[in-house]
């Protein structure tokens, strides 16, 4: 059975693909068999915008939440015409919405995407697990390799200009120098957020 929405503490999130422009090794998906919480996450097929504001209404409606969140087994912004569909919505209906990413639909897309998410997104969470571009490639086997590196920082960058809030994540692995993140969210003027790895 699909899932293309889930409840985890007081926010609902989007499962709307399995897509993603990163092959990372250590990803719950591989890891829980994309069990997430009595969840399955793993998609037979990718859902409508009109069948994921179904399942936001199945699930009590947007303004049960603190915020509805773009996060699934998968980047949402592999589908950018549905969330911008389903984030338009959600905003009509009076409530915050957040998206987490890889940070490389620029170069997947071929063009800045940001401007399309501006009155749609209220914050942006865009993962950063390494600190320079080798490490990075190696870490998370991004779709375009060592460049993947220079494009998130570009793209958090641009989305400054078209979205309120704007924070850079890194796992707290034993292997990754998270403070180097973290000066490197600071030095882009962007938040910073430590996530910690469940096995």
């Amino acid at each position: 059975m699909n899932v293309f929405a889930y409840v985890y503490k007081d926010g609902l999130y989007l499962n709307i693909t399995n897509r993603c422009m990163m092959a990372c090794p250590y990803c719950m998906k591989n890891k829980w068999k994309n069990d997430f919480r009595g969840n399955d996450l793993r998609l037979e097929r990718e859902p409508t915008a009109k069948e994921t504001v179904e399942a936001i209404e199945n699930n009590g409606g947007a303004k049960k939440y603190k915020e509805i969140i773009f996060c699934g087994y998968g980047d949402a912004l592999a589908r950018l015409e549905t969330v911008k569909e389903v984030a338009s919505w959600i905003k009509g209906q009076g409530c915050k919405t957040r998206l987490n990413t890889a940070g490389l639909a620029n170069r997947f897309y071929g063009r800045n995407i940001l401007p399309e998410l501006e009155g749609h997104i209220d914050a942006i969470s865009i993962s950063l697990n390494g600190t320079n571009p080798k490490e990075h490639d190696e870490i998370n086997k991004p779709m375009f390799g060592k460049e993947s590196f220079e494009e998130i920082l570009k793209f958090v960058s641009e989305a400054k200009k078209y979205i309120p809030s704007v924070t850079i994540t890194a796992v707290g692995f034993d292997f990754l120098d998270v403070s180097k993140v973290e000066q490197i969210a600071k030095t882009l003027g962007v938040n910073f957020r430590q996530r910690k790895y469940e096995e």
